[in-house]
């Protein structure tokens, strides 16, 4: 798997995430993004799910925003 290829996701998830305030809020939002990965289309294995939310946290940590 290319995280490339997951692009738009990662990048929807991060303004997700922005547009909620600070705290419990955001884990939240990333959970019903695992849970949505995980059903059809995408159908993805557990390590595919890992590697997009972990970039998708690294975003949202790194101070650029």
């Amino acid at each position: 798997m290319r995280l490339e290829d997951w692009e738009a996701t990662i990048q929807e998830i991060v303004d997700e995430c922005h547009q909620k305030p600070e705290g419990p809020t955001k884990n939240m939002t990333l959970m019903k993004w695992r849970a949505k990965l995980e059903k059809e289309p995408t159908l993805l294995e557990a390590f595919q799910i890992d590697e997009i939310i972990r970039e998708a946290r690294k975003r949202l940590n790194s101070p650029s925003r």
